[in-house]
């Protein structure tokens, strides 16, 4: 009954701070084109002067330096409010429990951060010395959805944490024996090639608890049905679109991050490429073993993932002799096909 009321009160001071944050970007807003620019200005003014010799440079100068550097605190701001709107709605969200998944939590919470910011750009249409624009609506919106992935990523692993706790009260006699016995391990791959080579492993599946985890696309859907619970899927990403790529794949880390602590992997096995890198990274960091195995693609060149986490692995595996010459530390275990 305490956890309901607490839960109650939690929601209606959210629900307020939302309020007075979506009334803060209103007033804003309907400042004229002279009055937006003095505050920017003011508030450009205060960051400089504490750059040393700023007070000291002639007026002109002072204003040159002013006006180079507004632009940048101008779309921080945008950032820094709608990361704070992003983190209040995703809190709000969360006091609910009458919809589980997290997924619906942060469509609510990005779809109403969207709306507000396309809504604020239509009212600057209407302020004199204002304008709307579709860039200030994607900057918008990268903040709240980094503030969104922010609160759910901690909410995942809040969670885990407290299901890792009543397992492991839950475990008794022969079962924990048992749990304790068999090793829990991660293969994770991008799709394609990676994952192809990957799934060349799957007779380890029947010798370890396995979990697998790649990208999500349409080629790839088929093996939901196939393994189930033991599958999860990242975001679709390549760095064939470097404008969007950099988003997906701190979206991807989060994710990562929420599954690992879901899954508790003993051992993470990966076949590349950077979709697995936010994993091994993670795996390393909080004790896992980490194994990865450089695509069979790369003969005499290495990926350059695959460079970063030669220097992470606990093992590093190549397929052919002539890739030692790139990673000289690197065991060579010969092919998986």
């Amino acid at each position: 009954m305490k956890k309901v009321i607490a839960r109650h009160i939690l929601r209606y001071i959210l629900l307020i701070l939302i309020i007075v944050v979506m009334v803060k970007i209103f007033q804003f807003s309907q400042d004229d084109g002279i009055e937006s620019s003095s505050k920017s200005t003011m508030v450009t003014r205060f960051f400089l002067s504490f750059e040393p010799g700023f007070n000291e440079l002639e007026d002109y100068k002072q204003i040159m330096a002013i006006a180079e550097l507004e632009p940048y605190v101008r779309k921080a701001a945008h950032f820094a409010i709608y990361m704070t709107l992003g983190i209040l709605l995703a809190a709000y969200n969360l006091t609910f429990k009458k919809h589980k998944g997290l997924f619906r939590k942060f469509s609510y919470s990005l779809l109403i951060s969207v709306a507000y910011s396309g809504l604020d750009e239509l009212h600057q249409l209407f302020v004199d010395g204002r304008f709307g624009s579709f860039d200030d609506i994607l900057l918008d919106s990268s903040g709240a959805l980094l503030g969104i992935l922010f609160i759910l990523s901690i909410a995942g692993i809040i969670r885990n944490i407290k299901e890792i706790i009543s397992d492991r009260k839950a475990l008794k006699g022969k079962e924990k024996k048992k749990k304790e016995k068999q090793k829990t391990v991660l293969f994770i791959a991008s799709t394609g090639g990676h994952l192809s080579e990957l799934l060349q492993l799957k007779d380890l599946f029947k010798e370890y608890n396995y979990y697998l985890v790649t990208e999500k696309t349409k080629l790839d859907e088929g093996y939901k049905k196939k393994y189930k619970d033991r599958i999860s899927f990242l975001i679709y990403g390549t760095k064939l679109h470097p404008v969007v790529y950099p988003f997906k794949l701190i979206a991807n880390s989060f994710i990562s991050l929420y599954l690992y602590f879901k899954v508790k992997p003993d051992v993470i096995v990966t076949t590349g490429t950077h979709t697995a890198g936010p994993m091994m990274c993670i795996g390393k960091l909080l004790g896992s073993k980490t194994i990865y195995i450089e695509t069979f693609a790369n003969r005499t060149s290495g990926t350059v993932t695959g460079k970063i986490l030669y220097h992470v692995a606990d093992v590093f595996v190549v397929q052919w002799e002539e890739a030692l010459k790139v990673y000289p530390k690197a065991k060579c275990w010969g092919w998986l096909y």
